[in-house]
Parts: structure tokens; C-alpha cells; sequence
């Protein structure tokens, strides 16, 4: 049965009003389909849904869901159930979804969950969300220094239940301080008589629980690791981040750099979010181009009016000019965006940056600028200034390409060192920049020239 067969039946079961039969026909239904299940259905229905699968299930479909609906879903459960589905999730996913609760409600979950449960989410409501203690968890293996590999092998099983996905066990002394790590390979075939210390390797990294979020990312990467401890500044365990964990935060910053070009500062829903939250988000930058693109025109009207009579055909090419440059300008900033963000490349490098991606400039608006001035001369052939007009079009192209390629680079490296995002440099600002620039200097130099 397909996704549309079943939403089809689960609306006749909340018709109905039978949770039994919901949570039945959802058995064996992965948890992503179910959120796609409860996104396709009337939005005033879908708590009622969540509300009927039992509480492990309901764990796995939370985070499935876009998080202006989880939002508006979950407030209109109960407290009882809402911790019902933080205890069977991991720490940092209870903890995310507590945080997402308001302070009174969050409050009375935490107070409704199990007592070990509780015990393990607190700690990490402490950290920002976006910093490797707000995406690490609690649940761990962990043994003592002088315990030996037979001990540490029923320690696992004993509590191998409590903990999803683990590779290894970490090694501390009796103070918690972490020593190493044992990979669960090297375990496996250890004498059984040898302690823990004796077959542990020294881990390669660390992190403390303040580091962000992005810089956890990037240490995945470059270790090509699946799971990275969280250590207090004291050198104590306090959890660990695993590879799952590292994915949803690439995604959150992938999602938040889309966000940035189109400058917009947040998460929009086009149904979730109210319509007066998008209305507001979305204006400032909007208002702030619109003012920078009504200067334009006025300097036009005021300055260029006689140049634009003298040759009317010179409005024609101005379009064109603005978007290579903005184009050329676009492809920059992402190249340069991108490459801090994976560490490639380091603010002090600017000025090598900075000629490296003018010369592509150079080479890019000279190849559209002789193509442009060719198609002008060949339009305009009839005009006595045919030729002047041609060069003027080809010195712009020229012109507007390699101002913003200069932008491109040095604007997310300036806002980086200022401790901006810098994928906010992008967007309305460099549209703005490249429209102003373009046409005003196409305009000056034509004015030169005839």
C-alpha cells in the first residue's frame, strides 16, 4: 500500500476518532513516512495522529517533521504524553525537544519524565542549541582504567540496551577524567585478563561543550570519524557526539546558508509560520534594496537623463551588464562561503584570494564584454557612434565583473574576522552593490566616451 493509500485510511481512522486503529495500521510504517503522513493531512487533525502512536514511535516521527509544525504539534499534547516521548528518546534529542517547549511547559515535562531520564537531559539544557553540548548526549559506555576487557564486555551487555549506536567503549580514571577509547574490534579480541589501559588507543580529538556547532562538523570530517567525546575544560567526560547527530547539523547549516543568500535571518515555513512573522522577516531586506535601487534611478534621471537621450540605445545593454556582474559576483561568494566554512581556506589569505578571483573576473567579463559589444555593434551599426558605444559596453562588463568578484571575496571575509555570518554578505547586498555599481559606472563611462 502506498504513502497515499494509507493517508487516505488513516483520515478515515481520525474520523472516526479510533487511535487503536491508527497506531495498528502504522505498525510497520517507517517514521519518516508517517511524517510525511501527518504533513498530508488537516493541520488540525495532526496532533490527534501523533497523540495515538505509542510513545517510541512517536519519538521516531518527531524529529521528521519540520520544526514550525513539531512546534505547533506538540504544544497541543499533554504534558503526560509529551514525556512519555522524550523518555524514549536519546538525551540530546529530549533535550531538543524540551527546548523547543515553552519555560512553564518544559518545566512540568521534565518533572513528568523518568527520574534517570530527567537526570541525563538537564545537563544539556544548559548549553546553546547550536554548540557541541547541545547536540551531544549523555548516553555512553564508559569503564574505569583498571577494569579488564572480560568486565568490560559484561559491562556492555548489561547496558547496551540503554545506549543506540556505540563503537567502542571510552576509558576514564576514577575521577572521570578521559584517558582513551577501545574500538569494539580491538575489545572483542583483547585478553580477557588485560585491563583497559593496556589495550586503549589515545583518542585524536576532543571537544568542549562550547565549540560550535559547524566547527564539530568540520572535525568529523577531517578525522573521518563516527563519534567525538565532549570533555569539561577539566578534562571530565561529559557525552559524546555521533556521526547521525553530525548530518543533521550539516543540513541545519546548509538550510541556514540558503536562508542567508536570500537575506532572510531564520527558518520560514510558507504554511506553519504565521503570516505576519514572514511578512516581517521578509521586508527589511526587501525595503533596503528597494531604497538602494530608487537612488539609482533618481541618479539616473538627474545625471545621465541627457547621455541616455543623446543615445537611447545605451539603456538597452544595462540589464545585461547587471546581471553578468551579479552573476559573476553570486558564483564568488558561494566559492568563498562554501570554502570557510569547510576550512579550506583562512581570512589572513584575503589579498591572495582577493587577485585570484579578479583575474577569473577579468577573464569573465572580458569574454562578455567583447561578446556584448559585438551584438551592440552590430545592433546599432545605423548609429554614428557605433564603435564608442561597443567600447563603452565592453569597458563596463569589464568593469562590473571585476568589482564583484573584489566583493565577492573580501565582503564574507571582512564579516567573518567581524564575527558575522558570512553568507549574509550575499543576496539583496550583493544584488544592490552590483546594481548600483553597474549601471552607474556603464553610465559614466558611456557619458565619457559620447
Amino acid at each position: 500500500m502506498n504513502i497515499q493509500d494509507i493517508t487516505q485510511e488513516i483520515n478515515g481512522y481520525i474520523e472516526a476518532e479510533n487511535s487503536d486503529a491508527i497506531r495498528i495500521a502504522l505498525a510497520e510504517v517507517h517514521p519518516s513516512d508517517i511524517a510525511s503522513i501527518i504533513q498530508n493531512i488537516n493541520p488540525d487533525k495532526q496532533s490527534y495522529l501523533l497523540d495515538s502512536l505509542d510513545p517510541e514511535t512517536a519519538s521516531e516521527v518527531y524529529f521528521e517533521l519540520d520544526i514550525d509544525q513539531r512546534e505547533e504539534i506538540i504544544t497541543d499534547l499533554d504534558e503526560e504524553k509529551i514525556a512519555d516521548i522524550a523518555d524514549e528518546m536519546a538525551s540530546d534529542d529530549a533535550a531538543d525537544l524540551i527546548g523547543e517547549l515553552p519555560e512553564d511547559t518544559a518545566e512540568t515535562v521534565l518533572s513528568k519524565m523518568d527520574p534517570e531520564e530527567a537526570k541525563d537531559v538537564e545537563p544539556l539544557l544548559l548549553y546553546p542549541e547550536d554548540s557541541a553540548g547541545g547536540i551531544m548526549q549523555s548516553e555512553l559506555v564508559k569503564v574505569e582504567n583498571d577494569t579488564n576487557v572480560r568486565d568490560s564486555i559484561n559491562w556492555i551487555r548489561l547496558i547496551a540496551d540503554d545506549v543506540e549506536e556505540f563503537h567502542g567503549i571510552y576509558v576514564t580514571d576514577n575521577k572521570d577524567k578521559l584517558l582513551g577509547f577501545i574500538p569494539l574490534q580491538k575489545l572483542i579480541i583483547a585478553n580477557p585478563s588485560s585491563s583497559a589501559q593496556s589495550v586503549m588507543e589515545e583518542l585524536e580529538v576532543s571537544v568542549t561543550p562550547y565549540i560550535d556547532q559547524e566547527e564539530v562538523a568540520n572535525i568529523f570530517k577531517k578525522y573521518n570519524i563516527v563519534t567525538l567525546p565532549v570533555i569539561s575544560d577539566e578534562g571530565i567526560l561529559l557525552g559524546r557526539i555521533t556521526a547521525d547527530d553530525v548530518i543533521d547539523v550539516i543540513s541545519e547549516e546548509a538550510e541556514e546558508d540558503i536562508y542567508q543568500y536570500a537575506g532572510l535571518k531564520e527558518h520560514l515555513h510558507p504554511i506553519y509560520t504565521p503570516t505576519y512573522e514572514r511578512i516581517k522577516v521578509r521586508s527589511p531586506w526587501l525595503l533596503l534594496t528597494l531604497v538602494g535601487e530608487l537612488l539609482i534611478a533618481l541618479i539616473i534621471i538627474k545625471v545621465f537623463e541627457p547621455t541616455l537621450v543623446k543615445v537611447a540605445i545605451l539603456a538597452a545593454f544595462m540589464p545585461a551588464i547587471m546581471a553578468t556582474g551579479g552573476n559573476v559576483g553570486l558564483q564568488t561568494t558561494t566559492i568563498i562561503v562554501r570554502s570557510l566554512g569547510m576550512g579550506t581556506i583562512k581570512t589572513k589569505q584575503i589579498f591572495t584570494l582577493i587577485a585570484s578571483e579578479m583575474k577569473v573576473g577579468l577573464a569573465l567579463g572580458a569574454i562578455c564584454g567583447i561578446l556584448s559589444a559585438i551584438i551592440g555593434i552590430l545592433i546599432s551599426y545605423n548609429e554614428p557612434q557605433v564603435l564608442k558605444l561597443g567600447l563603452a559596453v565592453f569597458l563596463a562588463m569589464l568593469s562590473a565583473t571585476l568589482a564583484t568578484s573584489f566583493v565577492g571575496v573580501a565582503a564574507p571575509i571582512i564579516l567573518q574576522k567581524l564575527n558575522f555570518d558570512p553568507a549574509a554578505s550575499s543576496g539583496p547586498f550583493l544584488t544592490m552593490f552590483n546594481d548600483i555599481f553597474g549601471s552607474l559606472f556603464y553610465l559614466l563611462i558611456a557619458m565619457l566616451i559620447l
